[in-house]
């Protein structure tokens, strides 16, 4: 039997584009995957999906700042999320780095099974791309090729890739709350190591 989170999950895959936009726009402001489905009214065909605000991007950028504040926040969500999920899988991390310019960083882990480093890999496009969607529209364009190159490395064929993702989606949904947390530190900070 299914839990609630998943056939969510099921439901928000088979949603449109625009509707997934909308479901997003309530997720980025801290409601979970069922919360935002019910409250964007995209399951409802007789009335309209609602946003929580006109325009939540601009909404979004204008309480983050300016770009170099965006583009600092993205990374280091980005970053958060390879860490979140790697503990998650009972990974150690041992190091999270963003640059002083805020463009890029690094998450350090102990090594692990192909599995758990392909849903590590997976984790920051998947973030970027599908919780936080409103805030970041332009989310990894192509995708970290780093992280591809090792999510490509450790996987064999779509249906291991699929399954990566999926393994990252779970793990997201649950520590929502840990990834922000650990990214807010990041782009205060900086870094994140075990000492």
């Amino acid at each position: 039997m299914a839990s609630s989170e998943e056939v969510a999950w099921g439901m928000y895959a088979k949603l449109s584009e625009r509707d997934r936009q909308a479901v997003d726009a309530w997720r980025s402001l801290g409601n979970d995957l069922v919360t935002s489905l019910l409250n964007s009214d995209v399951l409802s065909r007789e009335r309209p999906r609602r946003m929580p605000a006109d325009d939540v991007a601009d909404w979004s950028r204008r309480r983050l700042g300016t770009d170099a504040d965006l583009i600092l926040q993205k990374t280091a969500e980005h970053e958060a999320a390879h860490a979140v999920v790697a503990r998650g899988l009972g990974v150690r991390v041992v190091e999270v780095v963003v640059s002083e310019d805020g463009r890029d960083g690094h998450t350090v882990y102990e090594q692990a099974s192909r599995e758990a480093t392909a849903a590590i890999a997976a984790a920051a496009d998947v973030w970027i791309n599908e919780f936080r969607a409103v805030v970041f529209p332009n989310g990894e364009q192509s995708g970290c090729r780093d992280d591809v190159r090792v999510l490509v490395r450790n996987t064999a064929g779509d249906h291991e890739v699929h399954d990566a993702r999926r393994r990252a989606r779970l793990i997201l949904a649950e520590r929502r709350d840990e990834v922000l947390e650990l990214a807010q530190q990041l782009a205060r900070t900086r870094n994140w190591n075990r000492g």
